[in-house]
């Protein structure tokens, strides 16, 4: 047929047909066109009643030969209707040139038995909203955003039905530059809309939209399917076949540029924008939650977010959300914008409508959809940052530096070494108690061992004046054998020249007299032992007066109240020079000034306190540096009530919220704790020593005291720990938890600006955080202020 069109005519069409089929069996007709030039002509299809088109050949199968183009359609039909048919003429058009084909008959005979096995497959792309399987031909020019239809049709004849062991398998191709959505299928599987009853349709759908514009080729999908073997087959019981579908092929446009809105951002389809607010009255400075929602059909994850602008509030845009409906034709839903809406002036007001800009492929035209506006009542607050004008007046600050505080009890190690200490002496008393009275000992006493020593024995006197003195200063008889040793002992002790040197001759005579084996010494020799001896006992030091580790102590003492009292005076210039700077309102310079006296003492709650206040009153507020001030600074004074005041008046955290301070003193439940362990051992060191006075009560109160004071230990652990904040962190933005540490996961619940959260884990660059009302999740680090850093926040 194709030969017969090589002629020298401008435009040639022929179609042919078979002369006769059985009734309900497919036939196939083809129409091929002949053109001059590369120009691929457009067939026009008419009519085809009665008979059905099961598939429409819209991409035709060309062949170019010198100057002409043949340009070849196929389609299938079938009918069950009995007689003899014509099918009307085929039309081309190139251009204004039409040609018609000439009309075919075909006679459809009465089905003898059974009809062969037939399976068709057909694809093909649909703009409206109802499935349409008789149409001859499809839509396949569409908008940027539009939805087209991909659709696949099996048609299967009733001998393949019986034999269908379970519905076709589709494997949809692989589509570039297109977003797919599976379409839910008919609940019953369509027939042909003619009436015929020789084929069933199984219908698999997807929508498809378009990203970019030009023409986009689907190629052909896959369907597998499995019939059962004829009662003479005896090897299998059932037979697998693969069938493809025909290419198809869109063409995308982009929306017209006349007519375009200054609204328009690029959203396609049938819209409509509602907008609410979770509260319609707030104070200044409390943050309250904007949200738009935009309804509709199209494509809804890529409408863009709408532009809103409020002069009299901060805004900040938050989280997306949402929600496909892909049950119906045409998919829709709703995607929702928020936005944290912070107002920085008192009175009443109005959020402006929002308007949404969109393009309707249906209507071929824009529009503007519009949200109602809303009225909010606005308080004045607690807090008012400084660019709120005659409003607000900004908040006050400490003006006076108290220094750094102590650094609490329990990370003392004196501490926990007495209460490690104070079961030592009930034990003691106990094991005393069960030990026979020792013999008691005399103490040793120079002068008497002086003055029974005989004139006689110069040995025994040397020996007895040595050991004297040896006992008075603290050191060993044989350190006095070398010449001058003795003076320069006693001279240690602070003893006096002359005395010292009484003592070295009285000891030098003494060794003369007992190694030169003189029996007696003089009689004045025994009273001038005793005298020196009690010169040196009344000159020298006491042994108790100056431990070797006074000095120590002394000096590590004056190193560190030294350091404290340089670095003190460097944050008390930094802190002079930042309340200068507040007062000026230079709330800038006066923020930089805390931060600096912060890091010179990290642990003073005045400039921690004063550099929140300083990071809310510049312009814009910094929400979460002044959180993270006044949360630093409760660590250290959790009992300040204007600490608790501000921070409450931004966040109202509750007991379980992971932010909350006790208002306690600082170490109350240390303190406590410590008073009882040392009670309860008191008790124990009196009942161990049986005193009559005190009776049996000691003895009964010791362990349920100290049952008492390790549960309160456990209680101040806990208090402590909530009060430090060790594991606590401050959110820099409104951020959005995931559910996986990864950009792109699934998004959660939502953390707002300056919101306390807590650290539950870490992996590499993400953080998870636990947050008040259940809220958890994956969040990046660099979106978090620690507070186990103690270092301000810079600009």
């Amino acid at each position: 047929m194709l030969s017969a069109l090589a002629v020298a005519a401008q435009l040639a069409i022929v179609a042919h047909a078979p002369d006769s089929v059985a009734a309900c069996e497919p036939i196939e007709v083809s129409v091929a066109v002949s053109a001059r030039g590369a120009v691929i002509p457009r067939l026009v299809a008419p009519s085809l009643a009665p008979f059905d088109v099961l598939r429409a050949g819209t991409s035709p199968h060309l062949e170019y030969g010198g100057a002409r183009t043949i340009a070849e359609y196929r389609f299938t039909l079938a009918t069950d209707r009995i007689g003899h048919y014509t099918i009307p003429p085929f039309e081309a058009r190139v251009g204004d040139e039409r040609v018609l084909s000439r009309p075919t008959t075909v006679v459809v005979r009465p089905l003898r038995g059974r009809s062969a096995p037939a399976v068709i497959a057909r694809a093909r792309i649909d703009t409206s909203s109802d499935v349409n399987l008789g149409g001859a031909a499809a839509a396949d020019t569409v908008y940027v955003g539009q939805q087209a239809t991909y659709e696949v049709a099996v048609f299967l004849n009733q001998t393949v039905r019986d034999r269908l062991k379970r519905n076709p398998t589709f494997y949809p191709p692989e589509m570039q530059a297109m977003l797919a959505y599976d379409l839910s299928a008919p609940a019953v599987a369509p027939k042909k809309r003619t009436g015929s009853q020789c084929f069933d349709a199984l219908v698999y759908r997807r929508a498809l939209f378009p990203l970019v514009a030009g023409r986009l080729v689907i190629p052909p999908a896959q369907l597998v399917y499995s019939t059962g073997m004829t009662p003479l087959s005896l090897l299998r019981s059932e037979e697998t076949h693969e069938l493809q579908t025909d290419s198809v092929t869109i063409v995308a446009i982009d929306p017209p540029l006349a007519g375009r809105p200054a609204e328009y951002d690029g959203a396609v389809g049938a819209v409509r924008v509602d907008a609410r607010v979770d509260s319609a009255a707030s104070r200044v400075g409390d943050p309250m939650l904007l949200t738009v929602s935009v309804t509709g059909t199209g494509n809804v994850k890529l409408f863009p977010r709408p532009d809103v602008k409020i002069t009299w509030a901060a805004l900040v845009a938050a989280d997306e959300r949402v929600r496909i409906d892909s049950i119906n034709p045409r998919v829709g839903g709703v995607k929702e914008f928020d936005w944290v809406l912070t107002p920085r002036v008192a009175g009443e007001f109005d959020v402006p409508p929002v308007r949404y800009g969109y393009f309707n492929p249906s209507q071929r035209r824009y529009d503007v959809a519009t949200a109602p506006e809303r009225r909010i009542r606005v308080g004045p607050g607690a807090l008012a940052s400084a660019d709120t004008g005659n409003a607000e007046a900004a908040l006050t600050i400490r003006t006076s530096y108290g220094g750094p505080s102590w650094p609490p009890l329990q990370s003392r190690p004196e501490f926990w070494l007495l209460l490690a200490l104070a079961p030592l002496p009930a034990i003691a008393a106990g094991l005393r108690r069960r030990t026979t009275q020792p013999a008691r000992v005399v103490p040793y006493d120079p002068m008497r061992s002086l003055s029974n020593v005989s004139l006689d024995d110069a040995v025994a006197l040397r020996r007895h004046f040595v050991r004297a003195l040896a006992h008075r200063l603290g050191c060993n008889p044989e350190d006095f054998t070398h010449p001058g040793a003795l003076a320069r002992a006693v001279r240690r002790a602070g003893v006096s020249p002359e005395t010292a040197s009484r003592a070295e001759s009285l000891l030098r005579d003494l060794d003369s007299a007992a190694y030169a084996g003189v029996g007696n010494v003089p009689p004045t020799t025994l009273r001038d032992a005793t005298n020196v001896v009690r010169a040196v006992d009344s000159e020298a030091l006491a042994r108790s007066e100056l431990p070797f580790w006074v000095p120590v102590v002394v000096m590590a003492l004056a190193l560190g109240l030294a350091a404290n009292a340089l670095a003190s005076d460097a944050a008390a210039v930094e802190f002079a020079r930042g309340v200068s700077a507040y007062v000026r309102q230079d709330y800038v310079d006066a923020r930089h000034a805390f931060a600096d006296a912060v890091a010179t003492a990290p642990r003073s709650a005045d400039a921690w306190a004063n550099y929140g206040t300083a990071s809310w009153s510049v312009s814009p507020p910094d929400t979460a540096a002044a959180i993270y001030g006044w949360r630093q600074a409760l660590a250290l004074q959790p009992g300040a009530d204007d600490l608790h005041e501000r921070v409450g008046a931004l966040r109202e955290d509750g007991v379980l919220s992971p932010g909350w301070v006790p208002e306690v003193p600082r170490n109350t439940g240390v303190v406590l704790f410590a008073l009882l362990w040392l009670a309860a051992w008191a008790c124990a060191w009196i009942a161990a020593r049986r005193d009559a006075r005190f009776g049996s009560w000691p003895a009964r109160l010791t362990w349920p005291m100290v049952a008492v004071a390790l549960v309160v230990g456990l209680v101040s652990v806990e208090l402590e720990t909530r009060i430090a904040g060790g594991r606590l962190a401050v959110v820099r933005h409104v951020s959005s938890l995931t559910s996986e540490p990864a950009i792109g996961m699934d998004r959660g619940p939502i953390v707002g600006t300056g919101e306390i959260v807590r650290l539950a884990g870490r992996n590499g660059a993400w953080a998870r955080v636990e947050a008040a009302n259940g809220r958890d999740g994956w969040i990046p680090t660099s979106q978090l202020l620690l507070l186990a850093d103690r270092r301000a926040p810079r600009d």
